[in-house]
């Protein structure tokens, strides 16, 4: 189906952000009140809580990859797996070489 939306990058957009949104929100509903975010990720890296909080900050993006796909809009769902990919390489990196 031919659409605007069904663009590469916008996928790859939409993957990139939402796992950051994510975090945000997460740590604004839990820690907000007590804790700056320096301090938050300070404590996250700390503890090696990180690569957690990034592995479960892309299940989101799951939810827009099915209704990418519903949609038949498959170059931005390309586009939300690539993202995913690339925090997989990040979280990897983190856990194992850092």
């Amino acid at each position: 189906m031919n659409c605007k939306c069904n663009k590469l990058y916008i996928g790859l957009l939409i993957g990139l952000l939402l796992p950051i949104i994510t975090s945000y929100t997460i740590f604004y509903f839990r820690f907000g009140d007590t804790l700056s975010i320096k301090e938050f990720v300070n404590g996250l890296l700390r503890l090696q809580g990180f690569t957690k909080l990034l592995s479960l900050s892309v299940i989101p993006n799951l939810l827009f990859f099915l209704m990418a796909i519903k949609l038949e809009r498959l170059l931005a769902a390309r586009g939300i797996v690539t993202a995913t990919l690339l925090y997989a390489i990040v979280v990897v990196v983190f856990k194992f070489i850092l």
